[in-house]
Order: structure tokens, then C-alpha cells, then sequence
């Protein structure tokens, strides 16, 4: 009996194409997000990227006059504060190019789901190649 139809082939084709070009198209909106966070009245400002990373921290002249304890307590303050914006930009790009709200997951899990998927279609389709033959 011969089950495959090369339709299949085509339509699985087609569906790897688009997931992956919204996969890169997700990559592409992260990659560029980034969060902000601020402190001690503005005094101390931060950026991160999407990974967590901080880019930029700036002290205001005022921030100097702070004691280190203060000043660490403002700096950690305002990098959570920047962590949390770019979590938030993160889960709006996902959420936009995907199509709906997205549990708290990270891109790698998207990514892995979508290997995952990918491989179990690969081998159904390799099984229905083979029982063609």
C-alpha cells in the first residue's frame, strides 16, 4: 500500500520554511531589544540586552555623593528594573510574531520545540518514503 503523497512532502517543505523564517525573524527582533532601568531619582541608569548582559551603566555626578552601600543597592535596583523592561520587550516580540501569549519560556525552548517538531516530521516522512519503495 502506498501512503505517501508527495503533496506531503511539499506541504512539510512549505511549514519548515515558514517556521524558520520566523524563527530568524524572532532572533532578529531580540537581538536588537534591549531594557532599561533607572534609580536613585535618575541618578543611576542602566541597560541591558535581551540576554541578560549589561551594556551601559551611567552615574550621574549627584550618585557619586552616595554611600557604596546606597550606591550598590541603587545599581542593583536599576539593572532589575532593565532586566524586567527587556523581558517585557522580549515576550511582546514573541508573542507579536507567534501570534498570541506565550508562557514564560525562552527563545531556546521555542527553538528546541521547533528542532524537536521538525525531526519528528523528517522521520514520519522518511517512514513513508521507505514503506513507498
Amino acid at each position: 500500500m502506498n501512503d505517501f503523497d508527495p503533496e506531503d512532502l511539499e506541504r512539510i517543505t512549505a511549514r519548515a520554511e515558514e517556521m524558520l523564517a520566523r524563527v530568524e525573524e524572532l532572533r532578529s527582533e531580540i537581538d536588537v531589544a534591549v531594557g532599561h532601568g533607572a534609580a536613585a531619582d535618575g541618578q543611576v541608569r542602566v541597560t541591558v540586552a535581551a540576554s541578560g548582559r549589561l551594556t551601559e551603566v551611567e552615574l550621574a555626578p549627584r550618585a557619586m555623593r552616595m554611600d557604596s552601600r546606597r550606591l550598590a543597592e541603587a545599581m542593583l535596583r536599576a539593572a532589575q528594573e532593565a532586566q524586567d523592561d527587556v523581558a517585557r520587550k522580549v515576550e511582546a516580540v514573541m508573542a507579536g510574531t507567534l501570534g498570541g501569549d506565550l508562557p514564560d519560556e525562552h527563545f531556546s525552548d521555542l527553538l528546541e520545540s521547533y528542532e524537536a517538531s521538525m525531526e519528528e516530521q523528517l522521520r514520519a516522512l522518511e517512514e513513508r518514503q521507505r514503506d513507498a519503495r
